[in-house]
């Protein structure tokens, strides 16, 4: 265990971090007279004017023993917010390793969700497939007097989350569409929520013809994944999470460049996203009634390959025409909407997906789009982020956009305007709601960290999934 939460402090550690929002803050009496006045004139001396986080560090004598010290100034707290909170921790306390004891100063500091969230995320390290594998790790014992719940939901969500990570991370060859299914069931099993797996032959069964099209040409087979969690018997609401599964797209034959194709495992990143959303809702014994449905396969090349010029079948009956079968994706989300609501009897819906590049130039990576049926749902699930280091923003839903979707042979087709490309997809989606109340949240840009983001290190980002938890708590 990285994060423990103690109601005395313990003189045998060798470092302590202060954290305050008072560049005023009395030094506690834990410490000798010398080590206060020192650290105190430390803090003196700085100039705190920028009201960024400052971080100020002395080794010093405590009586016979040298420790380490360091006083961590979150910022002015009339400007602090669960964001900026949790990236000031991060860039604070990140580098620190070892057996910590951390005292908040002050009740604006003391965030024992915060602080354990960030633990976990400073310790995150996906070196299953090095041969060096990480030795050093933040082990803090937080000082807290507070009464806290029997789970703390930053620890526990912050595991979560990089459960999310380590799916993504995992080389296709690995996380296939068995992979992908197994791996639910098994934290079905750890967390409390029922598992149950669709063949595709019982896909074929249903109607899902869309979705096993984009899937005909693969090795790895296809599998429906259908979590259900029932916290709350007294009431028949449900709600419903869809998340894209592609455990890899080549793009099909409408193929993709080599560069376009080194990171298409994280194609499944919406799947990861909702069982993470599942494995919270069910950890934190939220009283709500929740389905989710993955539609897991690979988008692959072959002799059976669907085709550009295709027409497919569709579960709830509508035919489309495939103008490119890199836009498989939301082929394979429009069953996936159709069993959940149909089959499972949801009343609302949420899905999650990487499904456009045109998501990242209109937002960049650091904001998820949100499309929506309902504009209250959408601002009510963008307010759940405000928990959280997650950003969201609201995309136009206009009518309008549907006449890219006409097809002369089909009731529609897979592709739009290469203008509005994310809302073009939003659209198609839309179709296949039977106007249920819907969020789409498109997540290509906010699934994969390039380093350009202070607070995520390169790799999966292991969010999203937090402020859907939020949503459906609230």
């Amino acid at each position: 265990m990285n994060f423990k939460c103690v109601k005395k402090f313990d003189g045998k550690f060798e470092k302590y971090v202060l954290i305050s929002t008072n560049i005023d803050a009395t030094i506690p009496n834990h410490f000798s007279e010398v080590v206060k006045a020192t650290l105190t004139q430390l803090i003196k001396k700085e100039d705190f004017s920028s009201e960024k986080c400052k971080k100020i560090e002395m080794n010093t004598l405590d009586g016979d023993k040298v420790i380490n010290v360091t006083f961590l100034y979150l910022g002015n707290p009339a400007k602090l917010n669960a964001k900026n909170i949790r990236e000031n921790l991060y860039t604070g306390l990140k580098g620190i390793t070892g057996e910590v004891m951390i005292i908040p100063l002050d009740e604006k500091s003391d965030n024992v969700d915060a602080i354990a969230e960030i633990i976990e995320h400073i310790n995150y390290k996906f070196d299953k497939y090095l041969s060096e594998k990480k030795k050093e790790f933040l082990k803090v014992h937080y000082l807290t007097n507070k009464k806290l719940p029997k789970l703390i939901e930053g620890y526990e969500l912050g595991k979560i989350s990089n459960i999310v990570k380590d799916m993504i991370n995992e080389p296709a060859e690995f996380m296939t569409p068995h992979m992908l299914a197994k791996t639910a069931e098994k934290l079905g099993k750890d967390y409390g929520f029922e598992v149950e797996i669709l063949d595709e032959k019982m896909a074929a069964k249903l109607g899902m013809h869309s979705y096993l099209s984009v899937a005909r040409a693969a090795h790895h087979r296809p599998y429906v994944i259908v979590m259900r969690y029932f916290g709350n018997p007294e009431s028949e609401y449900k709600y419903g999470l869809v998340g894209k599964g592609l455990t890899y797209d080549t793009g099909g034959l409408s193929l993709k460049p080599t560069t376009g194709m080194v990171g298409m495992k994280e194609d499944m990143g919406g799947a990861a996203t909702m069982i993470g959303a599942m494995c919270s809702i069910a950890k934190m014994q939220l009283k709500k009634n929740v389905t989710c449905v993955v539609a897991a396969c690979e988008n692959s090349i072959g002799p059976n390959a669907y085709r550009p010029g295709d027409i497919v079948n569709t579960m709830n009956g509508k035919t489309v025409e495939v103008t490119n079968t890199d836009a498989e994706g939301r082929l394979t989300l429009i069953d996936a909407l159709t069993y959940i609501i149909r089959k499972e009897k949801v009343d609302e819906v949420i899905d999650a997906a990487t499904l456009t590049g045109a998501i990242l130039v209109a937002l960049g990576e650091d904001v998820t789009g949100v499309f929506s049926n309902d504009n209250e749902a959408a601002k009510k699930l963008i307010a759940a982020s405000d928990n959280w280091n997650e950003y969201f923003w609201q995309m136009p839903m206009f009518d309008g956009f549907k006449r890219y979707l006409k097809s002369d042979i089909a009731d529609m087709q897979n592709t739009g305007s290469k203008f509005g490309g994310s809302v073009n997809a939003a659209k198609f989606l839309e179709e296949f709601v039977e106007g249920k109340k819907w969020i789409h949240l498109d997540i290509a840009g906010t699934v994969f960290a390039n380093g350009g983001n202070p607070y995520y290190e390169k790799g999966p980002t292991g969010q999203v999934f937090k402020t859907i938890y939020s949503y459906i708590k609230a």
